[in-house]
């Protein structure tokens, strides 16, 4: 454990580490600022830290095996660790800045909280049992995209399907128009991912119809995971309202499972789709346009 640690605390990954630090404390000073100049909530809430940290976990988790870190999932627990209390930690600061400076423009701070030493605590001690959900989250998504490195050619499609389901998750929250939010449709990103296993699976090595199989499979199952968790995200977190999943019809541990169960076979149903139109990629762009045969 103490040569993964110093591994991941020095070198290319640390200063990867750092980077993904930096921007996570940012955008909480930039809200914070904001909000005092005067700048609208409606607004300033678009600066997100939390929506940051997922998306900085999703760069680590894809980014650190070529930094020289993130080889073994034990070696995610850490960085995810870091990245939760760091975050939190800025976000306490920021609380107490508020509250301590009647910086009533902010959001950061409630109103029982000025002058209210006994609610201001109850307030950081919020924020402190935080760490551990944001460390379960983040762990989570860190480990989903490491999976992917078993298949390389996976990891830029599933990470960006990711990505787009986390913004599209936020914007609805935000109270974006449908037509908007639909942008960032991760089913179309998804066809796309399929062009590219096609063009670019054929020049890393992927000559064969069979070695498409499975990164097709793979990134059917990884993008109903991304929009599986966003569901379970909008069925138990009450005040964020997006098409994920709607809470006004109840039965949500009912409905959850039936959706798990749905998500695999969906997932795997897709893959398949997607296998067809990397194999009609790469006939198209490898050679002279078909797959090269199995050599047995």
């Amino acid at each position: 454990m103490s040569s993964d640690a110093d591994g991941l605390t020095r070198g290319a990954f640390a200063h990867l580490l750092r980077g993904a630090m930096a921007t996570v404390a940012v955008l909480v000073v930039a809200r914070l600022v904001l909000e005092i100049i005067g700048v609208p909530q409606d607004l300033t809430r678009y600066v997100s830290s939390t929506v940051g940290l997922f998306l900085v976990s999703i760069y680590v988790a894809a980014v650190g095996p070529l930094r020289g870190g993130l080889q073994k999932f034990s070696q995610h627990v850490m960085p995810a660790l870091i990245l939760a209390a760091w975050t939190e930690a800025w976000i306490i600061l920021a609380t107490l800045a508020a509250a301590l400076l009647h910086l009533t423009r902010s959001h950061f701070a409630k109103e029982k909280d000025f002058g209210d030493p006994g609610y201001l605590r109850f307030h950081i001690l919020q924020h402190t049992v935080a760490i551990g959900v944001l460390f379960v989250v983040v762990l989570l998504i860190m480990v989903t995209v490491h999976i992917l490195w078993r298949w390389p050619v996976t990891v830029a499609p599933g990470a960006a399907l990711g990505v787009f389901v986390i913004i599209r998750f936020w914007t609805e929250a935000m109270g974006i128009e449908p037509w908007r939010t639909a942008a960032w449709s991760s089913t179309i990103l998804l066809l796309l991912s399929a062009f590219y296993l096609g063009g670019v699976g054929a020049r890393i090595g992927l000559t064969e119809a069979r070695q498409l199989l499975a990164p097709s499979l793979v990134l059917g199952l990884v993008w109903r995971f991304w929009v599986y968790l966003a569901t379970v995200f909008a069925a138990y977190v009450p005040f964020f309202q997006t098409h994920f999943f709607n809470r006004s019809r109840g039965d949500i541990p009912m409905r959850l499972l039936r959706g798990l169960g749905g998500s695999v076979v969906e997932g795997f149903v897709v893959g398949m789709l997607v296998w067809g139109i990397a194999i009609w990629i790469a006939c198209a762009t490898y050679g002279d346009g078909k797959i090269l045969p199995s050599e047995d």
